[in-house]
């Protein structure tokens, strides 16, 4: 059968029903209506997408789709009918409310209950438009998917430049330190000044950063997106990680030697002044140190407060002129713009030449795997899903980046 037959058979149906519902239909069932002909309108989309030489089971897939929509019109139709939506200009009962007066109108009935008897409560004018906090009138007219905890706007690696290692364990590299002598001017017939290069082998680990959890098969197979969502969710988790490894990792192994410990940065200058001077004075002193100042990574809360200083006369809200520039949502101070993350703790600042003075390295790129036989997952009809990533964290000195905290200015 081919998609257009699909249509054609199901179309009639559909308008028909959508028809009935209308007619009787208030504006409380108007909007859960809209919802469903968006859904029914995004269904027909993928329909349409479907390859001209679609395999049959395919098309038996999307047949089942749709029949299984027009059975929840056929569903919102009773509902409506029945007056489960609010009537307009009522306020319609939500389920505590509801509940109560069933449970008083069958009070005789419930006082004389007896052993393995039962008494059906119906639950009369509620709204399900409002009669929970969370939840609809049934998982149809619930928005589609899974509502993921909120993602980090922005990772630390979205900072650094990346790439790739051979199959070693370790990535190497050599550096040049502080040499010997140095080049002078000399006078005629004197022994010229001699000076030494020194340069220093050096290597980090690549280091895993995985984990793993089990979950029911049947909810990996029946809950929709579940596959996408794990896709989605697990990385972001694995990301936060990273981050803080980025960041603060101690360098015992496993973990990398972060940014922001001992050896790799330079002590930011005692100032007592404001954010904005505070970090100024950082720029300043790596560009002193010959490294060029492209990005300072900020705590979200530190850089909103960089927008909220105020004139000393007028109370007016007033960014220090030449220094701080606000730009299609882009704070730069002293050009260099600025970038904020939850990563980075509040009250501390980085300054740095993130373009020379580190890479974050992949040995074994972020992979989310499945697992059926795993520990007693056969037998338990469970499912182990695996997240993990092998990556290591070169810092080319201790003078690429400036690092410092805000405590002791205003």
């Amino acid at each position: 059968m081919e998609i257009k037959d699909i249509k054609e058979l199901l179309v009639t149906e559909l308008e028909a029903t959508k028809s009935a519902i209308l007619k009787v239909a208030d504006d409380n069932a108007k909007s859960e209506y809209k919802k469903m002909n968006d859904l029914v309108d995004e269904k027909f989309a993928k329909l349409n997408n479907l390859p001209a030489d679609v395999k049959p089971e395919m098309v038996t897939k999307a047949l089942a789709d749709i029949k299984t929509m027009v059975a929840d019109w056929a569903d919102m139709e009773k509902l409506v009918k029945e007056g489960r939506f609010a009537a307009p200009g009522t306020q319609g009962k939500n389920f505590t409310e509801a509940l109560g007066i069933a449970a008083k109108e069958n009070a005789d009935k419930l006082a004389g209950l007896k052993k393995g008897e039962g008494v059906t409560l119906e639950l009369k004018d509620m709204t399900f438009g409002n009669a929970f906090t969370s939840a609809g009138a049934s998982t149809t007219f619930v928005k589609p998917g899974i509502i993921e905890l909120p993602k980090r706007k922005l990772h630390i690696r979205e900072l650094l430049q990346g790439g790739g290692m051979g199959p070693n364990s370790t990535f190497d590299y050599v550096k040049e330190i502080t040499g010997t002598g140095s080049i002078a001017n000399t006078a005629e017939g004197t022994l010229k000044s001699q000076f030494g290069l020194a340069l220093q082998e050096t290597s980090v680990r690549a280091e895993w950063i995985a984990g793993f959890m089990v979950m029911s098969y049947n909810l990996l197979n029946d809950v929709e997106g579940m596959t996408t969502f794990l896709s989605n969710r697990l990385p972001e988790k694995l990301l936060r990680v990273e981050d803080s490894q980025i960041l603060n990792g101690s360098g015992v192994q496993p973990n990398l030697l972060g940014i922001q410990s001992v050896g790799n940065y330079t002590a930011a200058a005692a100032s007592a002044v404001n954010r904005a001077e505070t970090l100024i004075n950082a720029i300043a002193q790596l560009e002193v140190l010959d490294r060029e100042a492209n990005g300072i990574l900020l705590n979200p809360q530190d850089w909103y407060n960089l927008l909220l200083y105020k004139a000393s006369t007028s109370g007016q809200y007033s960014l220090p002129v030449n220094l701080v520039q606000f730009i299609n949502g882009q704070i730069y101070i002293a050009g260099v713009p600025v970038f904020k993350s939850t990563a980075q703790t509040f009250s501390d600042f980085l300054v740095g030449d993130w373009t020379m003075g580190a890479n974050l390295i992949t040995r074994e790129p972020a992979r989310v795997e499945f697992f059926r036989e795993d520990s007693t997952n056969v037998r338990t009809n469970q499912v182990t899903v695996r997240i993990e990533e092998r990556v290591a964290l070169p810092v080319y000195g201790n003078d690429y980046f400036v690092y410092g905290n805000f405590d002791v200015v205003s």
